[in-house]
């Protein structure tokens, strides 16, 4: 069990608890076997970076053992979408309904329709693409300049990342950019190499699911309060994209703005449960004779 870190019994955990719901969920998704196969590979897969990380002795190879839960975490993203209908269906006139009551209309569609110009277009496209880069930046800084928290703050990033595609399959929603009418949900294409890029990812990996709330900001502002007092330099680089992050989550109808909202509110939480877990250790029971 030496070999087990923290985050290996976190992902492993998440890993088992999905694959429940997954079963659970055999009479609304054809494709389970499929599905199941794949997890098995992905087990197999995570055990082989566990075990053969000692044998090996590779500095690069440490470091994929390390994160991988993270790298998984796209892949676990899309799935949701096979079970997160166990409790509930879909949630979006809910939040549709907050954002027409908070803001008098509605922000995923009105958004692009009145910044619509090539270069604010690609503006919103980076900074909504930025996400997957301020993630792999801050791995890569730990990991090699802040070796000693290295440790904590990639298990932090893990469980939120894994923390948000638990609730999105305890709630449902499909969000603007498959939820709204064609007319409505369509948005600027008249950017450049960003544009292209975040079309091509949407078109290939996005599925109707994880709306709510935003993992994009959530996961994102977590990032920014580790970064803060150990990487004082990519802290202060990633603030201005962070406020473009946000923006563009529903400037591309990726999430409605209360979305973004919550994402952002409940990080601080987040954040304090991920150190709460990390750090959390059982009381051994003294025996008496």
């Amino acid at each position: 069990m030496n070999r087990f870190l923290k985050i290996d019994v976190l992902f492993l955990g998440f890993l088992l608890i999905t694959t429940i719901l997954l079963i659970c969920s055999w009479n609304q998704t054809e494709n389970v076997v499929d599905l199941l196969i794949v997890r098995g590979v992905i087990f197999v897969v995570s055990l082989g970076f566990i075990f053969l990380n000692s044998i090996l002795n590779s500095a690069v190879f440490n470091l994929f053992r390390n994160i991988y839960p993270i790298l998984f975490a796209g892949y676990f993203y899309t799935e949701t979408v096979y079970y997160n209908k166990l409790f509930f269906s879909n949630l979006d006139p809910l939040f549709i309904q907050f954002d027409q009551w908070l803001f008098g209309f509605q922000p995923s569609i009105t958004f692009s329709k009145y910044f619509s110009s090539t270069g604010f277009a690609e503006l919103m496209y980076f900074g909504y693409f930025s996400f997957y880069c301020i993630i792999l930046g801050f791995i890569f800084i730990t990991f090699f300049k802040r070796k000693s928290f290295f440790l904590e703050s990639n298990f932090i990033v893990a469980f939120s990342l894994l923390f948000f595609y638990f609730v999105f399959a305890l709630f449902p929603s499909a969000g603007p950019q498959f939820y709204f009418d064609v007319s409505e949900r369509a948005v600027p294409t008249n950017g450049y190499f960003f544009q292209k890029i975040i079309h091509a990812i949407q078109e290939g990996a996005e599925q109707p699911t994880g709306a709510f709330p935003s993992s994009h900001v959530g996961v994102t502002i977590v990032i920014l309060a580790l970064a803060r007092k150990s990487s004082p330099l990519f802290f202060k680089i990633c603030v201005p994209i962070t406020i473009i992050l946000i923006l563009s989550t529903v400037y591309i109808k990726a999430h409605y703005a209360v979305d973004a909202i919550f994402g952002f509110l409940i990080a601080p939480f987040i954040l304090y449960l991920a150190e709460f877990v990390y750090h959390y250790q059982p009381k051994k029971k003294i025996h008496t004779s």
